[in-house]
């Protein structure tokens, strides 16, 4: 499915889906990288009710400990790994840079094409990407290497 198709995106907060039996809620969990150092809290997920997947998590940067602006921002579901244990999501790979360059995300305001492609650049260089119909198939998205090993059978909301 191509971006416009699938772009239909609703947090699961307000919404009549639900998170699948033996899978985290992670919604007001702690966000951070490798080091312990706090990015902020996951305030809701972003998914797409056709597909049933889960596509961005929304981080409240309020209170984080690296001197970015408190708002809310999206990060695609593959971009972090829940820990092993403790209830925290991580971001791996992830820049106080980065996370500085994504857009503002507010609840109720479309995210359109655009804005998707916005966020996908600041972590996978543009010319790297395929140009294939699914601007979903990607690491980025990848729901099974988010959930690791706290992973249900069926990883859908």
């Amino acid at each position: 499915m191509s971006i416009t198709e699938t772009n239909r995106l609703e947090e699961l907060s307000g919404s009549r889906f639900e998170i699948v039996d033996g899978q985290p809620d992670i919604r007001n969990w702690g966000v951070e990288d490798l080091q312990g150092n706090k990015f902020g809290k996951v305030d809701d997920l972003l998914f797409n009710p056709a597909s049933r997947r889960v596509r961005y998590l929304v981080i409240n940067l309020k209170g984080n400990r690296i001197g970015l602006t408190d708002r809310k921002v999206l990060f695609p579901i593959g971009i972090a790994i829940l820990h092993e244990k403790d209830d925290t999501v991580l971001l791996p790979e992830i820049t106080p840079l980065q996370i500085s360059i994504l857009p503002f995300y507010e609840k109720g305001v479309i995210v359109t094409p655009e804005t998707e492609r916005d966020i996908r650049n600041v972590f996978v260089a543009p010319d790297s990407y395929t140009a294939d119909n699914d601007f979903y198939n990607h690491d980025q998205f990848d729901q099974d290497r988010f959930y690791g090993t706290r992973a249900p059978r069926d990883n859908r909301v």
